[in-house]
């Protein structure tokens, strides 16, 4: 572990990492996670592969979908990038980060960061996981509408009909997951490798009722 690393840790035992777990976050190092309303949020702190400077991440994977690379999600393991909802912390949308020389500067950095968190980043996870949790309510009709801003999370159209289809299978919504996998087989021109999961729950609509003798 070098030097850098260890500096980073430290710091965020000090600033940010109290905030973390009075949440119910577990961890340590530059990742830690939680369970809430059927999700696990995540938050790791990025540095600059040229030092100096950090960054803070802030994921969500629904804990009854598959998490980016086709996995049963690890409530205890899970990466940020692992993730199928993810942005950077920001205080104003754009690319943040916390920048420092010395020791100093970097205790003022991580503090700033943490108050940032707790401003910004605290009412992203509370939006997202408590009702009306946009995950619970979304219609297909919002992604038909156009533009859509979903909290700041990077996700594209696609992509997104396809978890809130999964979602909807799994809570028996089965005309709503349709609807959503339907929308997503429409507009899936270069998703080529989302299109069978999609294709799958769209013939959900023809699928038999069950008999029962």
């Amino acid at each position: 572990m070098s030097i850098e690393t260890t500096r980073i840790e430290t710091i965020i035992k000090v600033h940010l990492a109290p905030e973390l777990r009075a949440e119910g976050f577990t961890g340590s190092g530059r990742t830690f996670r939680r369970i809430r309303a059927g999700q696990i949020h995540v938050v790791n702190i990025q540095g600059s592969s040229y030092g100096g400077q950090f960054a803070i991440n802030l994921a969500i994977q629904p804990l009854a979908v598959p998490d980016v690379l086709g996995n049963a999600p690890a409530p205890k393991k899970i990466a940020e990038s692992a993730c199928e909802f993810r942005r950077r912390l920001s205080e104003s949308g754009a690319d943040q980060w916390w920048r420092y020389d010395d020791q100093a500067s970097l205790e003022r950095a991580m503090n700033d960061a943490t108050k940032v968190y707790v401003a910004y980043g605290r009412p992203v996870f509370d939006t997202m996981s408590m009702p009306p949790s946009p995950l619970a309510t979304m219609k297909v009709e919002h992604l038909v509408e156009g533009p859509m801003e979903f909290n700041g999370f990077g996700i594209t159209k696609v992509r997104l009909a396809l978890v809130l289809a999964r979602l909807r299978e799994v809570e028996g919504r089965i005309p709503d997951a349709v609807s959503f996998a339907t929308y997503g087989l429409e507009h899936a021109i270069n998703a080529f490798g989302l299109r069978s999961e999609l294709e799958r729950i769209a013939a959900l609509s023809h699928s038999p009722p069950n008999q029962t003798s």
